[in-house]
């Protein structure tokens, strides 16, 4: 009997840990004028409560920690600006969020674990920094933001770098050195990936208590550095092998001998979708020559990756990256990122995000290559514009 009942208790246990789950119990003060819906979502989640007498509530199964993003019907309704807030859902408990739609959603007070809240502290600070940065250029340059074609666009961008590692890069640095086993902490490790360099990423890892380093967020972290050495031009790719829509094993030895053309995309990227035609049109071109077009898809989840391969039916090589090849093999920070590959197995370019005009850099050096011609995405455009040039959607963490 006695072990009756303890196999029993034990199935309970085993339940009850099963079905964890997150509430949140929002309140938003204003008039809403009717529109009595709350909106919360990420790139792979989409979900929607009704505001009752300024009240909502969410219930959602917990398996991992989220970052999702809150967004009232009002504002989409009245057509109002809205600058993306979100919230870091770190552990199953009970999440409260008060909000003002006449302060913006930015300016919520958010309780329930001390990682949401360090969070957007963080976040808050963040935003201080910027204005800074911003204040900075706008007084050097004439202004806090430039077109990459702008003459003066090499030396902007390096000045900027230099004022993110001056103001940024310290605030990152504190965050992590004051709460090492916070997920806070290893959540805003992605800002360090365009900021700092890879001596400063591995101690900004190093300073992680052991279990925040056992995170996959934070392993992916560290792979990244591994993958900043991994994709210098020149480089040779290290061996990778990752499943097709079949199951089957793409091994990226196997295609050593020809130039290999690989594009880093997700379902949830608009650019890469939009790029696709256009690429079609070039494999057309190119498709009996020595070169295989080779697309790996960064998404999370595999259903929806399925669902976007048999919708763009792209008639090439496709696998999803299962392993963060994306981060340790090629540092990818964006997407859509294309590398052109040589048949040696060394990387012979990169190129981050997309020309819709046809005249991206790696199109013209496959033309210089296999004899080919630059043709336009659409009608003939002489020199592309920075309208035309797509920049890459950024990769988070947390999808």
């Amino acid at each position: 009997m006695k072990k009756t009942i303890g196999i029993f208790a034990g199935m309970l246990l085993g339940m009850s840990s099963m079905a964890q789950s997150i509430t949140i119990e929002g309140d938003l003060a204003g008039d809403l004028k009717g529109h009595n819906k709350m909106y919360l979502y990420s790139r792979t989640y989409q979900d929607s409560a009704d505001i009752n007498n300024g009240h909502y509530t969410f219930k959602i199964p917990y398996k991992d920690p989220m970052f999702l993003m809150l967004l009232p019907q009002y504002i989409q309704a009245e057509r109002q600006m809205y600058v993306p807030f979100g919230v870091l859902f770190d552990k199953p408990v009970t999440y409260t969020i008060t909000s003002d739609i006449s302060k913006g959603m930015n300016a919520s007070v958010v309780k329930g674990s001390e990682a949401a809240e360090l969070l957007l502290a963080y976040g808050k600070e963040k935003s201080e920094v910027y204005g800074k940065i911003s204040k900075a250029l706008q007084s050097e340059f004439g202004t806090p933001w430039m077109e990459e074609t702008d003459p003066k666009y090499a030396a902007f961008e390096k000045r900027q770098s230099a004022l993110q590692q001056q103001y940024l890069l310290p605030l990152l640095q504190t965050l992590v050195k004051q709460h090492p086993n916070s997920y806070a902490a290893v959540y805003s490790l992605n800002d360090a990936r365009d900021i700092a360099t890879i001596a400063q990423q591995e101690q900004l890892f190093a300073s992680l208590s052991k279990e925040m380093k056992a995170t996959k967020e934070a392993q992916e972290f560290h792979q990244f550095g591994e993958g900043l050495r991994n994709s210098a031009i020149g480089k040779q790719v290290k061996d990778f092998s990752l499943p097709d829509p079949e199951g089957k094993p793409v091994k990226f030895s196997d295609l050593k001998g020809k130039y290999v053309l690989i594009d880093f995309w997700a379902s949830w990227c608009g650019p890469c979708r939009k790029s696709f035609p256009h690429m079609r049109e070039v494999y057309q071109q190119y498709k009996d020559k020595n070169l295989v077009f080779y697309s790996i898809s960064i998404d999370k989840s595999k259903p929806d990756w399925l669902k976007a391969v048999a919708q763009e039916n792209n008639p090439w090589l496709q696998s999803l990256d299962d392993k963060n090849i994306a981060g340790s093999g090629f540092a990818i920070t964006g997407v859509p990122t294309t590398y052109l590959i040589g048949p040696d197995g060394k990387i012979m370019m990169k190129e981050v995000g997309f020309d819709e005009s046809g005249n991206g850099e790696i199109e013209k050096k496959l033309a210089a290559l296999l004899g080919g011609t630059v043709k336009s995405a659409s009608k003939a455009i002489e020199k592309p514009t920075a309208a035309q040039t797509t920049k890459a959607i950024p990769m988070a963490p947390l999808q």
